[in-house]
């Protein structure tokens, strides 16, 4: 069986100083977000992603509500395209320059099977549903290099199950029918980003890498954090009980054409990620209030 990417979600890889920054705003202590891409995965179609946010801020500490749909676009090989929808509730707090957040996340995922046939051009039964679900957390530290210049390194964990469905095929290489299976495992990460605040609240830009490693490539499911590099990225593969490790490069620029109105651009790069690297980019607002 092809070894293959299935979907790919991208979050902003902005560094923890400037979520610090911008939570700074006591009289706008709510944000709510809006973003949208699309991931360009090797050997296979591209991947359109939505997310809607709404974020509360308390002083130093935050509570994010979040539901994002991902498309399978067209998934080829033995990949049976699905819809999938994710509600995340994430939290995090700074004390002094350590920054802790976490995550929870549950979601459904629908099939479709409808460009399958059978032998003779029968319609392939599907399970039409599966279902998907994350938990983690980060440690960040920030150092700050000079005004408005910040260094933070970090650390992270997470723990995702994720259902998918991939086509059976008989002796003649023909599809005779589908299977609904699960993976479950554990990914760990570490890295930095460098992040610079534009004078007058103008904005930042930041640069990160990071080196993963997952118990399972076909349960890794970043999904939920904002700090570093690959958060928010949902990678089903069909091939179950792989481990693997690579590496991620992000940038991301934010600019605030208002004390209410933000507009964040990012993209990230994965480095010898298993079964195919990927490019995704991702546009957002965020309205504070």
């Amino acid at each position: 069986m092809v070894k293959r990417v299935m979907v790919a979600l991208l979050a902003l890889a902005a560094a923890p100083a400037l979520a610090q920054a911008n939570a700074a705003d006591d009289s706008r202590p709510w944000t709510l977000s809006a973003s949208g891409g699309i991931t360009a995965i090797q050997a296979q179609a591209d991947q359109p992603f939505v997310g809607l946010g709404l974020r509360r801020d308390f002083g130093s500490s935050w509570v994010k509500l979040e539901g994002t749909w991902v498309g399978s676009g067209d998934a080829r090989g033995a990949t049976i395209p699905a819809d999938t929808w994710i509600g995340t509730l994430s939290a995090g707090t700074y004390v002094g320059n350590l920054g802790l957040d976490a995550y929870v996340s549950a979601g459904r995922r629908s099939f479709d099977g409808a460009a399958l046939r059978g032998p003779g051009g029968q319609a392939i039964t599907v399970d039409r549903s599966g279902s998907i679900f994350g938990v983690g957390g980060s440690i960040s530290y920030d150092l700050a290099l000079s005004e408005r210049l910040f260094l933070t390194p970090f650390v992270g964990a997470d723990y995702n199950n994720i259902d998918f469905a991939a086509a059976l095929t008989g002796p003649g290489g023909g599809v005779i029918g589908s299977q609904r299976q699960s993976s479950d495992g554990i990914t760990g990460s570490a890295g930095v980003s460098l992040a610079h605040l534009f004078a007058n609240d103008g904005g930042s830009i930041g640069l990160s890498a990071a080196v993963s490693t997952a118990s399972n490539i076909a349960a890794v499911g970043q999904v939920g954090f904002v700090n570093r590099p690959g958060a928010n990225t949902p990678r089903f593969a069909d091939i179950p009980n792989e481990g693997g490790s690579w590496g991620e490069l992000g940038a991301s620029l934010s600019l605030n054409a208002s004390k209410a109105v933000a507009i964040d651009l990012s993209v990230i790069q994965t480095v010898s990620f298993p079964f195919g690297d990927t490019t995704a980019g991702i546009v957002g607002l965020r309205f504070r209030f």
